[in-house]
């Protein structure tokens, strides 16, 4: 099992507070509110989650885990470690549900809380079994609105904001009144 690579990564021994594993094609489903087979370019709209799933795991503190079922093709599997979590591409003949169930066990002692998104009803109870707190995918796509949201407003607040005396301030000028300062 590989760790997360994290900036808040604890001490060897401690675990982290919080996992977030994102089935990710029930998500993109239930976003576009059709089946996989009908979303039009869905490479983009993978890409757009996964940027989403960043943000918000950057904002909120939580490590993501977002999951791709790869189990009708024949590329290989891909794990990909990031500062925010991990991107997985499942084995061929594997699918995105069993590849989460195996996940919910392995981190379960790397974190103190682990929510799995999906709206797959199975899943959701494999995962409560495994001691997952369960999201559907509506409610995962609802907390990234609210996030990009607060993101937006945080953002323009910092934008709005006078700028501190020592930010409007040449260097020059900072170090001369600096310098009267200690006198």
């Amino acid at each position: 099992m590989k760790s997360f690579g994290s900036a808040r990564a604890s001490a060897p021994g401690r675990r982290h507070s919080t996992c977030l594993i994102v089935d990710g094609y029930n998500v993109l489903a239930r976003q576009a509110q059709q089946p996989l087979g009908a979303i039009s370019n869905l490479e983009a709209k993978r890409d757009e989650l996964v940027a989403d799933l960043s943000e918000y795991g950057a904002f909120s503190g939580q490590q993501v885990v977002v999951v791709f079922d790869a189990g009708r093709t024949s590329d290989r599997a891909v794990d990909e470690q990031h500062s925010w979590g991990r991107t997985i591409y499942t084995a061929p003949g594997e699918t995105a549900d069993e590849r989460i169930e195996r996940l919910v066990y392995e981190l379960r002692d790397q974190f103190h809380h682990i929510t799995v998104a999906t709206s797959d009803a199975a899943e959701q109870q494999v995962a409560f079994g495994g001691g997952a707190l369960r999201i559907s995918a509506g409610e995962l796509l609802k907390r990234l609105r609210e996030a990009k949201q607060q993101i937006s407003r945080r953002a323009a607040e910092v934008q709005a904001a006078p700028p501190r005396l020592d930010e409007a301030l040449s260097a020059e000028v900072a170090k001369k009144l600096e310098d009267w300062r200690r006198q």
